[in-house]
């Protein structure tokens, strides 16, 4: 995204939604998993629900000068393979239901929970991500920082990009942890183009999400760079943003 970002210089305000679906032309416009041409509009044509407009139209809504949206629309230009299977198992999950748009069910949600504050952390170590699926923080992000530090991390939150702006204590990512050999290369080697294609296909073959507990919590402020606290050990031990391990996750 950092090209699309700096042509935002040197004022870095919310563009217009004519200005990303100017940069969707220019990149050839993607196409979502129906086959419909990638379109960014603050006028989306119909009334329908947003993830079934996207799925008949191609166009995803978009308001003008709106960070939240231009990031969801940054997203769709950088990881468009997987933000279209997402769309496509909304729209799957919603011919389901009775009425087309009521119950949301579990893989909804994950898949919501994912395009609001989901990242993927891919890394060579798997006693790191063994240490941040059991929640002991200070082992993963302090001890173990070396290997942190040379993890790839992919955002595919919007809402997490928009809130990274201004980051709070608890900020929290939900994550999906993957060991750099699932990806058939080492971590330092894997592109966002590989991660993208990669989670498609996951998300396409019903392989992941299928519920919230499939997300991984990740206080933001405990990556590398996010603020100078971290490089404290004691800093991983406040409880109320490095939370311990709930009972269902700990449990064999």
């Amino acid at each position: 995204m950092r090209p699309l970002l700096d042509a935002l210089l040197p004022d870095l305000t919310a563009p217009a939604a004519a200005w990303l679906d100017a940069q969707a032309a220019r990149i050839g416009r993607p196409r979502t998993s129906t086959g419909h041409a990638l379109t960014f509009s603050a006028a989306p044509p119909g009334d329908q629900p947003y993830e079934s407009t996207i799925a008949g139209t191609g166009c995803v809504p978009t308001r003008d000068h709106n960070w939240h949206d231009t990031f969801n629309a940054l997203v769709w230009l950088a990881f468009p393979l997987t933000k279209a299977a997402m769309n496509q198992c909304h729209v799957e999950q919603l011919a389901h239901t009775v009425d087309g748009a009521g119950a949301r069910g579990p893989v909804r949600d994950a898949l919501t929970q994912f395009d609001e504050d989901g990242l993927v952390l891919v890394s060579d170590d798997s006693a790191l991500l063994d240490a941040i699926r059991h929640h002991r923080w200070r082992e993963a992000m302090f001890d173990r920082r070396g290997m942190l530090e040379a993890a790839r991390v992919f955002v595919i939150g919007h809402a997490l990009l928009d809130k990274a702006r201004a980051p709070h204590v608890g900020l929290c990512a939900r994550a999906h942890l993957v060991f750099s050999g699932q990806l058939g290369s080492a971590a330092a080697d894997v592109s966002a183009a590989r991660v993208d294609a990669w989670l498609a296909c996951q998300i396409g073959d019903g392989l992941w999400p299928r519920s919230p507990r499939d997300l991984q919590p990740l206080p933001v402020l405990g990556l590398p760079g996010m603020t100078a606290d971290n490089t404290c050990a004691t800093y991983f031990d406040d409880t109320c943003q490095f939370r311990p391990v709930p009972r269902w996750r700990a449990a064999p």
